[in-house]
């Protein structure tokens, strides 16, 4: 029998995560069972097995994989050339999406993880890991807003980052409690109160300002 190349197990494996992904998001973790993810990825169980023990071994690495698409969105925004585009990025990212039923989903499923990482030393790792990438990011995007002279000198990147982080999640909450929250809204509130008034002015309807990712490339 020949042997699978490196890349196909790779495509493989990715396969069997973009499944889970729309099986988790769809039922929850705790509901959906191996079947209900054989059937969405079209494999074989066996094919599954190869590449996973268990579901708790791929509900790890749906949180990975998820965490790595999220930090290398962190890092497109962190090229901005000021703080108000590097905002409006991680706005219409991470924010204005929470109106697809699809990203609310999976945000769903989140907070089901927040809490099952409680309990769960393995999946707290994967869960803390995927806040302190972003954070990471976050601090050294504020840093250079402060050299820039964008924010105040006294203000703590550390403590800065963690509060973007913070109100991130806070919505993601509520929005879970309260499916009605107008994302929109929140958005330009968001942008507003990062970058005052002065760079909140003419928001489109998702909350970003109408020229800002146009006029930068």
């Amino acid at each position: 029998m020949p042997r699978i190349t490196p890349a196909r197990a790779q495509a493989r494996r990715r396969q069997i995560v973009d499944a889970a992904l729309i099986c988790f998001a769809r039922r929850g973790f705790h509901k959906t069972t191996m079947r209900d993810i054989v059937k969405q990825s079209a494999l074989s169980p066996g094919a599954i097995y190869c590449h996973f023990t268990s579901k708790h071994d791929i509900i790890i690495a749906v949180v990975e994989e998820r965490h790595r698409r999220e930090t290398e969105l962190l890092r497109q925004a962190s090229q901005s050339k000021n703080l108000a585009f590097a905002i409006d990025a991680l706005v219409a990212d991470f924010v204005a999406v929470l109106r697809n039923p699809e990203e609310r989903a999976w945000r769903r499923l989140t907070v089901q993880l927040w809490a099952e990482s409680l309990h769960d030393r393995r999946l707290a790792v994967a869960v803390t890991e995927g806040v302190d990438a972003p954070r990471a990011i976050l601090t050294d995007m504020v840093r250079q807003a402060k050299a820039r002279g964008e924010l105040p000198k006294s203000l703590g990147d550390d403590a800065a980052a963690r509060m973007l982080i913070a109100c991130f999640q806070g919505l993601v909450l509520q929005q879970v409690w309260d499916p009605k929250i107008d994302a929109t809204a929140c958005a330009g509130a968001l942008a507003m109160l990062v970058v005052g008034q002065s760079g909140a002015k003419d928001t489109r309807s998702d909350g970003m300002r109408p020229s800002s990712r146009s006029q930068e490339k």
